[in-house]
């Protein structure tokens, strides 16, 4: 079913995300389950999805590294005359435009990981945000072997607004 987030109908509060594919035109997230209310009058019924994907749409827009360095740095430059161009942007990431971030935080310090670093990990989501064209799950990170390791964790995407969801079968609760 197409999808507007900012008027959301499922919640995936509690669930593991399973798997992520971060494809050059849309990401696809894999639940082990969730959670889809349906409300008619003032009766809310309330169904338990198995196997969700939530399928995000990208623009089709993007620039190569150098591309964005260019925009960036002139940007940076017209506020900051003195900005080196040359080195002020040699950190850059090479996958800056995949859409997708993903973020550790623990002992009061971020660090961002990349998807393969992560689908290592278990991640139980324990917020969601939706917002134009931008979605976050926040929550935990587990899979370490040492329970102090465990940390918390944040996933932002970009998308086009554009959004469906997907389930096996769906069953009330």
């Amino acid at each position: 079913m197409k999808l507007n987030l900012l008027n959301q109908v499922f919640s995936f509060h509690d669930f593991r995300l399973t798997n992520i594919e971060n494809l050059p035109d849309k990401v696809l997230l894999y639940f082990d389950q969730g959670i889809y209310f349906e409300k008619k009058s003032d009766d809310q019924k309330d169904y338990m999805m198995k196997n969700p994907r939530l399928i995000l749409h990208k623009t089709y827009t993007s620039f190569s590294k150098e591309e964005m360095g260019d925009i960036l740095g002139g940007i940076i430059h017209a506020f900051d005359p003195d900005f080196d161009l040359e080195g002020g942007l040699s950190d850059l990431d090479d996958n800056f435009d995949n859409g997708l971030e993903i973020n550790l935080y623990k002992d009061g310090t971020y660090k961002r990981i990349t998807l393969e670093e992560f689908l290592k990990l278990d991640f139980e989501v324990i917020n969601e945000s939706f917002g134009y064209a931008y979605m976050r799950l926040s929550g935990i990170v587990t899979g370490f072997e040492d329970t102090s390791e465990w940390q918390d964790a944040s996933i932002e995407i970009y998308y086009n607004n554009e959004a469906e969801l997907i389930y096996d079968s769906i069953e009330k609760l």
